[in-house]
């Protein structure tokens, strides 16, 4: 449920650098705390998708290099209210707000049910294509539990998605062809 140890130290370093470069650039030193810089930095990352390429020429420029495959997971970062369904025992169901299209998640060093603090929720968070996985970036913004009925009727929503081919289990190139997420 989660991504190798190795995978995700490489992810959280490149992933630190970037966001903290796009929300304060040149200036690393904050009253802020780590997640508050780093989901302020994905915000504007997200209202500006430009401030990406702009982080990364300074980061260059300062010698600090951040991997291709943790850029390219930046670019595909999708960050949304996502319906956080249940786990199984290799990965998170997350469904896309539409009803559409639904996810084989993992968490990057812990299982998304210990971030959030259970399943069945309404999260506010990132979700990137890494090393052929769909992979949570861990800032939640927000959990709006579901009641029972809820619950139930994503359930049934979740066996349709399935049904109809739309449960997106990795990001390879077949999986990114059926129109997953960035692809």
């Amino acid at each position: 449920m989660i991504v190798s140890e190795q995978e995700a130290a490489d992810f959280i370093h490149g992933y630190t650098e970037v966001m903290a470069e796009i929300f304060d650039p040149g200036s690393h030193e904050s009253e802020m705390t780590l997640l508050e810089v780093l989901a302020c930095g994905r915000a504007k990352y997200i209202s500006d998708r430009a401030s990406l390429d702009d982080a990364l020429g300074r980061l260059e420029a300062g010698s600090v290099l951040i991997a291709p495959e943790v850029e390219s997971a930046i670019r595909s970062l999708e960050v949304k209210q996502w319906f956080y369904l249940k786990d199984t025992a290799t990965y998170s169901v997350f469904v896309d707000p539409s009803a559409d299209t639904a996810y084989a998640v993992l968490g990057l060093t812990e299982r998304i049910r210990d971030i959030v603090g259970g399943t069945g929720a309404l999260v506010e968070v990132g979700l990137v294509q890494y090393h052929g996985h769909y992979v949570c970036d861990g800032l939640v913004s927000s959990v709006v539990w579901l009641g029972r009925n809820f619950r139930k009727d994503l359930a049934l929503t979740f066996a349709e998605i399935r049904a109809r081919g739309a449960f997106r289990r990795s990001c390879t190139p077949t999986e990114l062809n059926k129109g997953a997420f960035g692809g």
